[in-house]
């Protein structure tokens, strides 16, 4: 029986969630889904699914800590100047706006990714418990969580 555009959908979000958030390989994920290896690969390639798990290994705390780290270094510059050239230009202001906003956002990113966490090791519970068949249900529906609560 064909994939409706729905049913697609849905097993490309959680093609996306195993591949990303829980780290499982193209073929692993095209048995779980039914999905092709060869289309699995094409979104992959197509929505840059490899830049989204670098950053989920990365984790949004180290993201944060990073743009903070730059946020720190370019107000050091701007008050080492001298007086009255050690207030921020716009320019320096705009991208001092920029990553404190972003730094704020990793931090939402961050409740997140606490969640996130939570529902790998769950999962891996209920793989280990209750079997793989089991896992792949609780994975869907904690996606549809993770969506429903962001």
């Amino acid at each position: 029986m064909a994939n409706t555009k729905e049913e697609l959908q849905r097993k490309k979000r959680l093609a996306y969630t195993l591949y990303v958030e829980n780290g499982f390989e193209q073929k692993v994920i095209a048995s779980i889904t039914g999905i092709s290896e060869k289309s699995i690969g094409q979104w992959k390639k197509t929505d840059n699914w490899e830049a989204d798990r670098i950053d989920a290994l990365m984790g949004p705390e180290q993201q944060r800590r990073r743009v903070m780290r730059q946020y720190n270094e370019l107000l050091s510059q701007i008050e080492a100047r001298p007086t009255p050239k050690n207030v921020p230009d716009s320019k320096e202001a705009d991208i001092l706006n920029k990553l404190a906003d972003s730094a704020k956002k990793l931090q939402t990113e961050l409740s997140f990714y606490h969640k996130s966490e939570t529902g790998k090791q769950f999962i891996a519970y209920i793989q280990q418990v209750h079997g793989q068949a089991k896992a792949i249900e609780v994975v869907d529906l904690w996606h549809e969580f993770l969506m429903a609560t962001s």
